[in-house]
């Protein structure tokens, strides 16, 4: 009866199901044999047992990063036959234009928003350097090796990502950087690529709303979308920095949105492999990624189920004779077949999970990463707009009996997703991590105005440029409304800034009193504590006879490079004292007297500070 069920999905369906009951088979084996031989194997803290760890984690991570590829060079390959039919078939026979062609075209159509991401770059760029917090320890690798060390892989990024061993997995994560290493060290053309990112993401998502509209896009909304998406204080935060995975998981997610409203449209092939690329890598870019992917296709199943998605079949099985159910699932398991392999990265991430994260950390017996932020939120305006339009969306399907389009899935995933944060490290609206939420906030506003309150204003108006003009201010108002909180755009990344500068500005002055300390003869005792910069990470550049670490539980020195390495030390007279970062020198109490300061970047911020030490028995 359902013989011809089984053949249809007997390729490529039946060897992924074997795979996986295989692979999930395989890991329950080796979780019982593991359990069974922890005390038979070498201790995680000996140096066998970190060099069998160490082997496993780079070997299985190794593996995986080759499947990917291949599996997204597979799909790619996939596309590939349905390119050319697709591109034809859209543009109607029409050449598309050269990239400079289309530049200029834009700029004509759109002069403010392409001033907009002018400044808005210039002002990612202005200024930025390699001084942020996670990237002092990265970027150490980089510049070393007089830059000879191109294309190969450097330890600082993968063992923040690949060998954590405490139950997390964001295999991904900074890889994008680790690329961009490969062909620079300067950080300003990394900012460059970062505004990249974000343009495009605002560029897609007007993309988005474009094609979600069924009437024209209201004149002025890519200058609406584009000042709502950059004025967001989680967009200040994570691109006017580095370190974050938000950028990628974002750019990854807007674009699987376009992809897969394109596929749902037209059924196009390119459409469909394109759409899966973008959630497999977007997948790796952080844990609850997967919700963000997944969430819109297990919505369209359902509604789609139900009936109440256009343009895709409803499950009637009811009513029909066995053979003609059969017939109906095999034609309905067809029409879903993208949503099914989108379902199936459930799967995928699981068993990754288990085998690169998972097995590695039960043997490592590290506790698992935790945070005291836990079930904390500190919304903002931004993070009830998903919910808002969720709850209004849902009441014309129910009473309206209107149709689920795709923007409802990317809501229910924005609101998943912010559900997660909230229970793993609790939800702060002006965090990098409420990135994705905040996209989908703008995408809810965009397709409101466009379809709800731009045709009644142009009613009552009847000028489309004062309509366009009322959205604009409106949006301006909001955004300086939005200011009035603590936690804004502006005060975001006037920090960062002045972080940067302090850090920067500090070790430059650092460099310019030992080395003249030198040059006149005396010796140079540099005393760090805890802090991002250590012996390994930049201190070493410094012209010093001894680097000495004070600990700040103990308050105990101890040298850690230079004459004397490995001994106690007592502070004399003349010795640096640097507190380039951290700013928590209150541990000292009144032995900080004892310090005279050199050096201080500003009196509103705590770090940027030199003291020299002055031996109280040698003071009249």
């Amino acid at each position: 009866m359902f013989q011809g069920l089984v053949q249809r999905f007997r390729q490529p369906w039946l060897w992924m199901l074997m795979l996986c009951a295989f692979l999930s088979c395989t890991a329950l084996v080796a979780w019982i044999w593991l359990q069974q031989s922890l005390s038979s194997l070498p201790s995680p803290r000996s140096e066998s047992g970190k060099l069998l760890l160490y082997q496993y984690n780079r070997s299985s991570h190794d593996l995986f990063l080759a499947l990917l590829g291949l599996t997204i060079l597979g799909l790619l390959w996939f596309s590939h036959a349905d390119e050319r039919k697709s591109d034809s078939g859209e543009n109607n026979g029409r050449a598309t234009k050269p990239w400079n062609q289309q530049l200029i075209s834009f700029g004509r159509e759109h002069p403010l928003v392409l001033l907009l991401f002018i400044a808005y770059t210039v002002a990612m760029v202005n200024g930025t350097n390699w001084l942020y917090p996670e990237l002092v320890g990265w970027y150490d690798g980089i510049i070393d090796h007089q830059l000879l060390d191109n294309f190969s892989v450097r330890f600082e990024f993968i063992a923040e990502t690949m060998l954590r061993n405490d139950y997390r997995f964001f295999p991904l994560a900074h890889q994008d950087l680790h690329v961009l290493s490969w062909f620079t060290a300067y950080v300003k053309i990394w900012m460059l690529v970062s505004a990249a990112e974000l343009i495009a993401i605002v560029l897609l998502a007007y993309r988005l709303i474009q094609r979600l509209s069924p009437a024209p896009p209201a004149k002025g909304l890519l200058l609406m979308i584009s000042l709502l998406m950059l004025s967001a204080p989680a967009t200040g935060f994570a691109f006017f920095q580095l370190i974050y995975a938000e950028r990628m998981l974002t750019l990854c997610f807007i674009a699987f949105s376009v992809s897969y409203f394109h596929a749902l449209q037209t059924g196009n092939r390119r459409s469909k492999a394109l759409t899966l690329v973008f959630a497999l890598l977007g997948l790796f870019f952080k844990e609850i990624a997967v919700l963000l992917f997944v969430t819109p296709a297990l919505v369209t199943l359902v509604a789609g189920a139900a009936g109440r998605f256009e343009g895709l079949p409803a499950l009637r099985l009811q009513g029909r004779t066995k053979p003609e159910q059969a017939a109906h699932l095999q034609r309905w398991l067809q029409a879903y077949q993208l949503e099914l392999w989108i379902s199936s990265l459930l799967v995928v991430v699981a068993l990754a999970y288990v085998y690169l994260s998972y097995l590695p950390s039960i043997y490592h017996g590290k506790e698992a990463y935790g945070s005291n932020d836990a079930f904390q939120l500190d919304a903002d305006p931004r993070l009830w707009i998903p919910l808002a339009y969720l709850l209004i969306r849902a009441a014309s399907v129910l009473l309206q009996k209107n149709r689920v389009q795709l923007l409802d899935g990317l809501n229910a995933a924005a609101l998943l997703y912010g559900g997660a944060l909230y229970a793993l490290v609790g939800y702060e609206g002006s965090s990098y991590m409420a990135l994705p939420v905040q996209v989908v906030g703008v995408l809810d506003l965009a397709f409101a105005w466009t379809n709800w309150v731009a045709p009644r204003l142009s009613r009552s108006l009847g000028n489309a440029s004062t309509v366009a003009a009322v959205g604009v201010i409106g949006c301006t108002g909001a955004i300086a409304l939005e200011h009035q909180w603590e936690d804004n755009f502006f005060k975001r990344v006037s920090t960062l800034k002045t972080r940067q500068i302090s850090w920067l500005k500090t070790m430059e002055k650092i460099n310019e009193i030992t080395l003249t300390t030198k040059r006149n003869g005396s010796e140079v005792n540099l005393i760090f504590t805890k802090s991002w910069f250590r012996r390994k990470r930049h201190l070493d550049r410094f012209h010093y006879d001894r680097l000495i670490y004070l600990d700040p539980k103990s308050g105990e020195y101890s040298i850690v490079d230079g004459m004397n390495k490995g001994a106690d030390y007592k502070p004399q007279n003349g010795d640096l004292l640097i507190n380039i970062d951290k700013g928590g020198l209150g541990f000292l109490g009144d032995a900080l007297n004892n310090y005279e300061q050199v050096f201080r970047y500003s009196e509103s911020i705590r770090n940027g500070r030199i003291y020299r030490y002055r031996d109280p028995a040698t003071l009249e």
